[in-house]
């Protein structure tokens, strides 16, 4: 018994509930036919072996009804509760959607979209280059560098503290950017970070958006799926959704709106039944 218990829960948590399903219809089934008389036993033509054959293949076909089926509903998005803050996840492009967009920075929060230090096709590009304008962008950087106390380096920028978010209020589009300090930026310019740090980031980016999301709902999209460069080896989307969910989990942080992890691109490679009740809790009395 052990070794299925073991091989059983090493299914996916979509062939466990297939199984579940298969057994309870089968079951269920099996009762209502005996309830009103009817059973494969009284069939004088099929032998035992014939009996457990109708029985095994009727399982089987339920377990793929129900495979599939969950496969189906679950492809595209799915909704969960995480320390009682509303998430759901789903693809999209984070400038499609109307709520607060968090947008990937590196921690200078540099306006230099010139495919060197900043590449222009990167969400920080598109922010700089259509959808902000780098003057108000520069004030709502002094501002928070005001409030922090921070100051200018040698190059004349400012070093904010890994997770940080400046919120900036777009004239050009109309809408909110939470703008995060995600990744430092090393003498060539390139993003280098780890799983280790990129975990204590979206620990205090949390925390920063529970201090300025002003009980609006957040987008935020697939943060470090446009890090290439994980010391640590690189992280796939199921890795970095997976990290960004279980921060939130840990962080303390309930937020009194809904978040939304916006995936850009094909979402197939990440199988989102998975999480469901991933981090649920048992209601205290």
């Amino acid at each position: 018994m052990s070794i299925i218990y073991k091989w059983y829960n090493k299914l996916s948590k979509q062939s466990r509930d297939s199984i579940t399903i298969s057994v309870t219809v089968v079951g269920m089934i099996s009762t209502i036919l005996s309830i009103i008389g009817i059973s494969l036993g009284n069939i004088q033509v099929l032998n035992l072996c014939w009996r457990v054959g109708i029985v095994c293949i009727a399982f089987v076909v339920v377990y793929i009804l129900a495979y599939v089926v969950i496969g189906n509903i679950f492809k595209k998005s799915i909704n969960i509760v995480i320390q009682q803050t509303s998430v759901s996840i789903s693809c999209g492009n984070i400038f499609e959607f109307p709520e607060l967009r968090v947008i990937g920075c590196d921690t200078h929060f540099d306006t230099r979209a010139d495919d060197v230090i900043i590449s222009k096709k990167s969400l920080h590009g598109q922010l700089l280059l259509e959808h902000g304008n780098k003057d108000e962008i520069v004030a709502a950087v002094e501002k928070e560098a005001r409030r922090l106390r921070l100051q200018k380096n040698d190059d004349g920028l400012y070093d904010f503290p890994i997770g940080t978010i400046v919120r900036y209020d777009s004239k050009v589009d109309g809408h909110t950017y939470l703008m995060l300090a995600m990744v430092e930026l090393n003498a060539e310019y390139e993003a280098h970070t780890n799983m280790a740090q990129f975990e204590l980031m979206l620990m205090k980016m949390w925390k920063e958006i529970s201090r300025v999301y002003a009980l609006n709902d957040v987008a935020l999209p697939l943060l470090g799926a446009g890090i290439p460069r994980f010391d640590d080896g690189p992280k796939n989307n199921e890795d970095l959704l997976r990290c960004i969910l279980c921060t939130l989990n840990s962080s303390g942080v309930t937020l009194k709106s809904k978040v939304k992890i916006l995936i850009y691109g094909d979402i197939k490679d990440i199988p989102l039944y998975e999480y469901r009740n991933m981090f649920r809790t048992i209601p205290r009395r």
